[in-house]
């Protein structure tokens, strides 16, 4: 049996050691800082934009070191129904050659404890949110950060939302994403989102139906991660529990 990654249990601190952590954006980078500050012992605030947290996204991937952490911050049980186990990962030329693959089992083997696996990004984040909870981090919506001012002598930092609502914290961590303000406070200077000329479509599918369908259904009864790659685009297809995922990125 391979051994189990640690589960690391949230740690006490007196007040005096104890950091009043701001977190703006609840998306998985800034969820998984709050679950990880928290287990530390620290007290976390979330604050998000949107108005109400939700369930957004298509399928991802977990691959050996994320699911290492997400083992550490005590998730597994949590993410168990979720999981799809995919066998291997084929890359495909566009005319259907087959160009390379990864035997997911046996790459595995070199990772003791680890895994390769599937979700949907809206389930994996909402195991996120509620381990979060558990563990105490407040989380506030509808909080639009617009700018962030640091105390004279450096020792703390106020975050002011659009709407002029104020919070202040020992440390103030930015997760607010590409179009988000916290980059720009820190680099003192404009820093818009640069256009790749890249698209990226998505598709959801039910498996259901995929099974209805004799060339679709082997996707399902036999999950596999699968790239197909042409001149200046790939395809790639991630079966992710009852939902399919297809996408395609264009140069």
């Amino acid at each position: 049996m391979a051994p189990r990654i640690h589960i690391k249990q949230q740690q006490t601190r007196s007040q005096s050691c104890r950091l009043d952590i701001l977190i703006v954006g609840a998306g998985l980078a800034g969820l998984g800082s709050a679950i990880s500050c928290a287990l530390a012992g620290h007290a976390v605030h979330i604050l998000e934009a949107a108005q109400e947290i939700k369930e957004v996204g298509a399928g991802i991937q977990v691959l050996p070191n994320s699911s290492r952490v997400l083992q550490h911050w005590g998730l597994e049980e949590a993410l168990t129904p979720y999981m799809t186990f995919p066998s291997v990962c084929n890359f495909i030329g566009w005319k259907g050659n087959k160009i390379s693959h990864l035997d997911f089992h046996e790459s595995e083997s070199n990772y003791p404890g680890t895994w390769y696996r599937d979700f949907h990004r809206a389930d994996l984040q909402r195991c996120l949110v509620n381990r979060a909870l558990e563990l105490g981090v407040r989380m506030t919506c509808n909080a639009r950060i617009a700018t962030v001012h640091v105390s004279d002598d450096g020792a703390t930092a106020t975050v002011v939302a659009a709407d002029g609502r104020q919070w202040e914290g020992d440390l103030v961590i930015g997760a607010d994403g590409v179009f988000g303000k916290l980059t720009e406070e820190l680099l003192g200077r404009s820093d818009p989102p640069v256009k790749t000329g890249d698209l990226a479509y998505r598709l959801l599918l039910s498996t259901e139906e995929m099974r209805k369908d004799p060339e679709l259904a082997p996707f399902v009864n036999h999950p596999q991660v699968n790239y197909w790659l042409g001149p200046d685009a790939h395809a790639g297809l991630l079966h992710s529990m009852m939902l399919f995922d297809l996408a395609n990125f264009w140069q």
